[in-house]
């Protein structure tokens, strides 16, 4: 059979330039499935994006700051492809600072 249409895409995270997406995928039909991931927005690459991955999550990366994406997931097997989830998701308006910034003292690193 078809495989069952991914469940519960969520936004993982975002910045300025890129949306983490995961699902949970539904039954896979009795057979290996992957995941179409498709993005239309202002400025996506043209065509649209069209990704594919066997994992349960994607990050997108080389969008616009501040802008709306409309994303389209699909389970696929040999036998087809399964109903399309969506998400609306929209890029942070700046660029996010590293989680976890390294900081050095003046001077090229002695002692504090």
């Amino acid at each position: 059979d078809r495989p069952d249409a991914p469940r519960a895409l969520r936004l993982s995270g975002l910045s300025g330039t890129s949306l983490s997406l995961a699902w949970d995928p539904g039954w896979d039909g009795g057979l290996p499935q992957h995941f179409l991931l498709r993005a239309d927005g202002p400025d996506a690459p043209p065509p649209p994006a069209h990704l594919v991955t066997s994992g349960f999550s994607l990050t997108l990366g080389g969008l616009r700051p501040d802008t709306p994406y409309d994303v389209t997931l699909r389970a696929r097997n040999a036998r087809g492809e399964s109903a399309p989830v969506r998400l609306r998701a929209v890029t942070s308006g700046r660029e996010m600072a590293p989680k976890n910034p390294k900081f050095e003292p003046e001077g090229g690193g002695g002692a504090w």
